[in-house]
């Protein structure tokens, strides 16, 4: 690991191996802000331009001198389901621990939360990567019902693929898919197959999402290589009509988004949600 800075995102720690590079962002976040080939371009879209971001009175009220939420691109850990104080601005510098082969990325505290995100990231030889998600209720009491969601948001002509179960459940139904009220099926970007879903990002404005609960990895191809997720699947319930994954795109970018169960988290619980990332060319 060393530590270098990146375009607008200040100082961010740069994670090289197996001829993959990462960078984490230090100054803020924590975020996964670029996952590329050496040499080779981010995956991850970057708002550089501050394109999408959130105020308003929850923030003036309740988050005065933390300033707004900004989407800034790549990798993000989230609060599901999604309420304003999901929107929590991770404007703050983070606290790095280094153990072994393994770098933790944690946040502070939230004040409207109580909650205290950390992602750890361990690269194997070949460059691939696990991200263990965390959310520690550093609160006095318990947090209602409440998820972790990671979100990876792809740069433009990104392609998602989500694959559905084809097992045989005779009379009873196999699979699930889920829409947003602003999702329409007829929409140009999205294709359904009997065994996947596929959404490509576009230069359509209308923002589409759709969601799902499955046992398999998730795939986006984009500029030529294909990333997939892999990610745990435990039992419990799943917030947004039971789903573990979710994707979304608008004109500017796609998300991939998966899941953990819902959940209570009591005074000084933790709980974790696991990525494992790989990246090849296609």
């Amino acid at each position: 690991m060393e530590f270098i800075n990146y375009k607008t995102y200040g100082k961010c720690a740069k994670l090289s191996k197996g001829g993959k590079t990462m960078l984490v962002t230090v100054d803020l976040g924590p975020r996964v802000i670029f996952y590329g080939m050496d040499g080779g371009e981010n995956i991850f879209y970057e708002d550089e331009k501050d394109l999408i971001n959130k105020g308003g009175e929850f923030f003036d009220k309740n988050l005065a001198g933390k300033g707004i939420w900004h989407i800034y691109g790549g990798h993000r850990l989230w609060k599901s389901p999604e309420y304003i104080d999901t929107y929590y601005p991770d404007n703050s510098p983070v606290n790095i621990l280094e153990e072994g082969d393994s770098v933790t990325f944690i946040s502070e505290t939230e004040a409207t939360t109580g909650i205290k995100k950390s992602i750890k990231i361990t690269m194997d030889e070949e460059g691939n990567a696990v991200l263990e998600h965390k959310f520690a209720n550093c609160s006095q009491s318990a947090t209602p019902p409440i998820a972790l969601w990671a979100l990876s948001v792809m740069d433009k002509g990104a392609v998602a693929k989500i694959p559905l179960s084809t097992e045989d459940k005779g009379l009873l139904p196999n699979r699930n898919l889920v829409l947003w009220s602003y999702t329409d099926l007829k929409d140009e970007r999205l294709t359904l197959k009997n065994d996947s879903l596929v959404l490509t990002q576009k230069n359509i404005a209308q923002a589409i999402k759709l969601g799902a609960f499955i046992k398999d990895e998730v795939c986006v191809d984009i500029k030529g290589l294909k990333f997939s997720i892999a990610f745990d699947t435990p039992e419990g319930d799943y917030a947004d009509y039971c789903c573990n994954v979710e994707t979304y795109t608008n004109d500017i970018m796609l998300e991939i988004e998966t899941l953990s169960p819902v959940r209570t988290l009591q005074k000084g619980e933790s709980a974790v949600h696991t990525e494992k990332w790989r990246l090849e060319r296609q």
